[in-house]
């Protein structure tokens, strides 16, 4: 029989006194704790996960991109190169005949070709500035930290060809119009025969050196992500435009000669004229093939990239 006070409760045992703990009642500031712990780790667990996505990475590469001043350097060089040496070949057009001809434009020759010659040296620079954009991170060693913070890599190399493209697309297409209404118009001038938007091909040669400026970019971008190295992959690009076509064609048999139509330089002359020779292939031909050539670059960098360690 359990001895009660005078009230009726229970007496404290010995324990119970010895040990204060001993106790199921739960304080009003534990238990308002617990709540804003448990509350605190739910929304810990629950809150979105920074997503990296495409958009995000393409918005990272093009900071990159226009933050350099030799970005901005080189494409101002690539537009004043198009413009000025077709303005001057223009120029010395005009020197070198005597008078209109009917047929043709300077000394008989392709107007085109005239106020369109510098888009041989804004292929060189243009690739050029491919190289620096595909490399560059590899010779800083900064291309780890990049890949540890972009784990797939292939959204990679495709944020770097649109953004190259966002930034070379708009530079080559005001170069290549401007050097053809300029150079046109130096020789109108000049009394040398001309041509207008309305002859036939001459929106595919403009619009098509454009391209292969463009083109020869993005084969130098991927050159530089395959060679990771910036003098190694301006050797190769300067040694396809410019050996390759000139040393094959000394060195191969006459047998061998149709190959070198399929090289990227000689493809893309076949629709970049408007002169058709037996040494060149159809316009819509040259236009696959360089196509060709740019896909096997761009996807020869994405194994590598893939497959590779930084």
């Amino acid at each position: 029989m359990t001895a009660t006070l005078p009230d009726g409760t229970p007496p404290t045992t010995t324990r119970e006194k010895a040990d204060p703990t001993m106790t199921t009642s739960t304080s009003p500031d534990t238990t308002t704790a617990h709540t804003a712990s448990s509350a605190h780790r739910h929304r810990a667990t629950t809150a979105p996960a920074y997503r990296i996505t495409l958009a995000r990475v393409i918005r990272a590469e093009w900071i990159k991109l226009r933050t350099l001043r030799s970005t901005w350097a080189m494409l101002t060089a690539v537009l004043l190169t198009i413009v000025g040496i077709g303005a001057i070949a223009a120029a010395s057009a005009t020197g070198a005949v005597e008078g209109p001809r009917d047929g043709g434009g300077p000394g008989g020759g392709d107007p085109l070709s005239t106020v369109l010659s510098g888009s041989m040296l804004a292929v060189v620079l243009v690739g050029v500035l491919g190289v620096l954009f595909g490399a560059r991170e590899y010779s800083s060693g900064l291309i780890r930290s990049y890949l540890a913070a972009v784990p797939a890599r292939l959204p990679v190399l495709g944020a770097k060809v649109v953004a190259f493209l966002l930034a070379v697309v708009p530079v080559v297409l005001a170069g290549v119009f401007v050097a053809f209404a300029v150079g046109m118009a130096v020789l109108d001038a000049g009394g040398v025969a001309t041509v207008s938007w309305s002859d036939p091909g001459t929106a595919r040669v403009v619009l098509g050196t454009a391209g292969y400026v463009v083109g020869m970019g993005l084969i130098g971008l991927a050159l530089g992500v395959l060679l990771r190295s910036t003098a190694g992959a301006i050797s190769a690009l300067l040694a396809g435009i410019l050996v390759l076509p000139t040393l094959a064609g000394a060195l191969l048999p006459e047998a061998w000669d149709g190959l070198l139509k399929y090289l990227p330089s000689n493809a893309a002359s076949a629709f970049t004229s408007t002169v058709p020779t037996e040494s060149l292939l159809g316009a819509g031909t040259g236009v696959l093939v360089f196509a060709g050539w740019i896909v096997v670059a761009v996807a020869g960098a994405a194994v590598a990239l893939s497959r590779r360690d930084a």
